[in-house]
């Protein structure tokens, strides 16, 4: 009962998240404190998601959070690049780690 609420609040806070940031311009001076909010709730989540080990989910969820974040633009294309960095620096790490030299069955005859 808990893996099935678990996966329903799962896949149902990416689109409440989406929801939430359309009426984040209509919030007129509470645009910002709505921003925090959405950005508060989606590092929730990120942190959620590496928990469970759901890199996928976290990396979704980060780019809600970078795009929510109430910094300027330019830092927001900053962070934007410094996580492709991250990634693009983890995937290499696993593609190119040292692997286990296998023994040949049939080596010397």
């Amino acid at each position: 009962m808990f893996r099935m609420a678990t996966k329903i609040v799962k896949w149902a806070s990416v689109p409440v998240l989406l929801i939430a940031s359309l009426f984040a311009c209509c919030a007129a001076s509470y645009e910002p404190l709505v921003d925090f909010a959405i950005c508060l709730g989606a590092i929730v989540f990120v942190q959620r998601a590496i928990r469970l080990k759901e890199y996928f989910w976290a990396g979704g969820f980060l780019a809600i959070v970078v795009v929510f974040t109430p910094l300027s633009l330019a830092v927001k294309v900053f962070l934007l690049m410094g996580f492709a960095g991250l990634a693009t620096f983890a995937n290499l790490l696993a593609a190119f780690r040292a692997q286990p030299a296998r023994a040949e069955a049939n080596a010397s005859g």
